[in-house]
C-alpha cells in the first residue's frame, strides 16, 4: 500500500499528474494521492485531471477524509485536515 502512495505537496499539479500516470503506467492497478491542509484542492485537482483528460477507465474506488493532530512549531498541538483518494483500474 505505502508503494501506492502519492504525497501532494507545493509544485504544480501536473508534476503529480505525471507521477500518478508514471505509476499507474508501471504495472500498478491502484494509485493512493494523499494530501494534507492547503494542498487538500491539488490532490482533488490532480485526481480529476488524471481521470477526465488522460485515463477514462480510472474509478476512484475510496475517498478518506479526516484530522490529524501534530505537533506545531510552537511545540503544541494542532490539528490538520487530511484527504485520500484511491484510484484503481
Amino acid at each position: 500500500m505505502e508503494n501506492d502512495v502519492i504525497f501532494i505537496g507545493k509544485k504544480p499539479v501536473m508534476s503529480y499528474v505525471l507521477a500518478v500516470l508514471t505509476h499507474l503506467n508501471s504495472g500498478n492497478d491502484k494509485a493512493v494521492i494523499k494530501a494534507r491542509g492547503s494542498t487538500i484542492s491539488t490532490a482533488v485537482d490532480v485526481s480529476q485531471v488524471v481521470i477526465n483528460k488522460f485515463m477514462k477507465d480510472l474509478k476512484i474506488s475510496n475517498i478518506e477524509v479526516g484530522t490529524e493532530e501534530l505537533d506545531g512549531k510552537d511545540g503544541g498541538k494542532r490539528n490538520v485536515s487530511f484527504i485520500s483518494i484511491v484510484l484503481n483500474k
